[in-house]
């Protein structure tokens, strides 16, 4: 039952998320005169769908692990060109290249609009919780205690990042067991340069490490914002989550993610369901940060990612012209192949933790 539970939760997740991905694609290509063959919420075979006044098919299909647009002119839905792309009426590849950087871009600044939008209404209606960078409370024999962090101290910065908001510094810290920190605080008006290793917390149960230093803050408050007000802080809070996906990446390329950091579908799916059974809020929350991360990942210059597309693109604007079709076809291949690589192998270690977790 719990698995029925956490399957739902993800396809609610998701299936937002992918939607508007893919409506951004379709917002753009119609903007710039593109002709959308088909919009497709998940892959493979069709489940159910329709046809509009336009042409476009929209369906939902049996995998719903992500989606695509397939415009005219695109031999399959990683975009490749048919063989008379060129020719096409309304073809997105004999669309210019100022059109086609973008209808791709429009995906990921659609999941960016989506996250925004979501912790926006979340700032109007319920609000949110402005708690300080002071501390107030230090938690004897923890890594704060031995840096020598005392209560009433305010955070200034840590392992260089300003600490703003007492979530600025819950996230570094959560980012870092183990890891030996610069840290500077305000003490009565004096600037103090410390060094804090927060301790290795090992969530066998989560199935993930993270770092913990041992302080409470000194209380805080829940503000409600108006529109204008709410739009720009969940703006910037949008921003800071998207640094901090940032840093995560910049751990795995560098060999150094914490355990459990990155997950694949498997563990987005079991969290969802543990968000999901915290309420809606909870949930509307999760949607919004899977939405910006996906924004953020689809940006990256990787083959079959839009930020692959957008690579191509800006060297055609350098050279003049479009890359060769068959190395660029071979290199999306080569793209598609590693991310469905990394999938396979994401899932099996997900499904290995929950065979080992002791909860």
């Amino acid at each position: 039952m719990e698995f029925v539970f956490s399957l739902l939760a993800f396809l609610v997740v998701l299936t937002p998320v992918v939607f508007f991905h893919e409506l951004g694609h379709f917002w753009a290509a119609r903007r710039s005169g593109v002709k959308v063959e088909v919009f497709s919420v998940g892959f493979g075979r069709e489940l159910f769908g329709y046809t509009d006044r336009q042409g476009t098919r929209w369906r939902f299909s049996l995998l719903p692990l992500g989606g695509y647009v397939k415009m005219a002119g695109d031999g399959d839905p990683a975009s490749t060109p048919s063989a008379d792309a060129a020719t096409i009426e309304g073809s997105f590849h004999a669309a210019s290249l100022k059109a086609k950087a973008f209808i791709v871009a429009m995906g990921p600044i659609a999941n960016f609009i989506l996250g925004i939008a979501i912790i926006a209404v979340v700032y109007i209606g319920v609000g949110k919780a402005i708690i300080p960078n002071q501390v107030g409370e230090v938690i004897e024999g923890g890594a704060a205690e031995e840096a020598g962090i005392i209560s009433g101290d305010k955070i200034i910065s840590i392992n260089g990042y300003n600490i703003n908001e007492f979530a600025d510094l819950r996230g570094i810290i959560f980012e870092n067991p183990g890891r030996t920190l610069p840290i500077t605080v305000d003490r009565d008006g004096d600037l103090l340069d410390l060094f804090v290793t927060p301790l290795v917390v090992d969530d066998q149960c989560l199935g993930t490490t993270y770092g913990q230093i041992g302080v409470r803050s000194a209380g805080g408050e829940l503000k409600r914002y108006g529109p204008v007000e709410a739009v720009m802080s969940a703006s910037v809070d949008s921003f800071r989550m998207a640094i901090a996906m940032l840093r995560g990446l910049g751990r795995l390329a560098s060999g150094n993610a914490n355990k459990g950091e990155i997950g694949g579908p498997v563990k987005i799916a079991e969290m969802s369901g543990r968000v999901a059974s915290q309420g809606l809020l909870s949930l509307a929350m999760f949607v919004a940060i899977i939405s910006i991360n996906l924004g953020l990942v689809n940006l990256l210059p990787v083959p079959a990612l839009d930020g692959g597309h957008l690579m191509f693109f800006g060297l055609e604007g350098i050279m003049g012209r479009p890359l060769n079709a068959r190395v660029q076809e071979q290199i999306m291949r080569g793209g598609i192949a590693l991310l469905l690589s990394l999938i396979v192998v994401l899932t099996f270690f997900d499904i290995l933790g929950n065979v080992t977790k002791q909860c």
